[in-house]
């Protein structure tokens, strides 16, 4: 394979150690250097739009591209917004962006006093459709065109499922299955991601949280990954350091072998 694509929140931006985007890369014999679009702080529209984009604007890059995304929280909401920095307009974003990026702005809920003005408005489960459908959307995208791939959670999906009478909601049942388990890493909620739900419920400090989830085995994200093993940049940061990002390249290279992905 000739060129690898990756795209992300800040857990997938281009390191000078070599994030773990970068890494997977080196690790799966790419020949040609990792084509980076993450950018911290933004969310899953934006993923979806400019790895779309990117293949838009290089269609004869279809059939020799590998891909890789970090999904982030689905909580953060994208828009595209009129306001441009001086080093925007210049093209000099970090990350490899390209020219045809929208300048995105990102609402992050539940903490957005636009959305929560209105009373009915079901801020998880909104999340929760427009989570599943970016990823549906792109997983659709990249298999038409016979691109592979592989996803996983960079932040931990912590949207609860919505329950009625004790059982999931059956629409968001039926998203969560038609997304394909064998392109996407640990993509079922975990232990972590349990606890954190209940967290939110019981307005628990992050804190106590971390405390209570180092010991659980199971992991479905990088941040869970890096947390556990103690992976992160300090104790206020829970972003990884150079070993959380290698670590976390070894995790995928392994995922991507195993299931025949390249």
């Amino acid at each position: 394979m000739k060129y690898h694509l990756s795209n992300g929140c800040s857990f997938s931006t281009k390191k000078t150690y070599g994030s773990c985007h970068q890494r997977l890369g080196k690790l799966l014999e790419i020949e040609t250097p990792t084509i980076n679009l993450a950018k911290g702080g933004r969310g899953n529209d934006r993923i979806v739009n400019t790895t779309m984009h990117w293949f838009f604007k290089n269609p004869d890059k279809l059939k020799d591209t590998f891909v890789s995304i970090g999904w982030t929280t689905g909580y953060r909401w994208d828009y595209v917004s009129s306001m441009r920095t001086p080093k925007e307009k210049q093209g000099g974003i970090k990350g490899e962006l390209l020219k045809f990026d929208f300048q995105w702005g990102t609402w992050q809920l539940p903490h957005h006093d636009f959305f929560m003005r209105d009373k009915d408005f079901d801020v998880e489960l909104a999340s929760a459709v427009k989570l599943y459908t970016n990823i549906l959307s792109l997983q659709y995208f990249l298999k038409y065109h016979n691109i592979p791939y592989v996803f996983y959670h960079a932040l931990t999906n912590d949207l609860p499922d919505n329950e009625v009478d004790g059982k999931p909601r059956p629409d968001i049942k039926l998203l969560k299955d038609q997304i394909d388990r064998n392109h996407f890493y640990n993509f079922d909620t975990s232990d972590f991601a349990k606890e954190n739900v209940q967290m939110q419920l019981d307005n628990r400090s992050s804190a106590d949280h971390v405390v209570k989830v180092n010991n659980k085995d199971y992991v479905q994200s990088h941040f869970e990954f890096v947390a556990k093993n103690g992976w992160t940049k300090s104790a206020n940061d829970g972003h990884p350091n150079e070993q959380g990002h290698h670590r976390w390249a070894d995790e995928l290279n392994l995922f991507v072998r195993r299931n025949k992905l390249l």
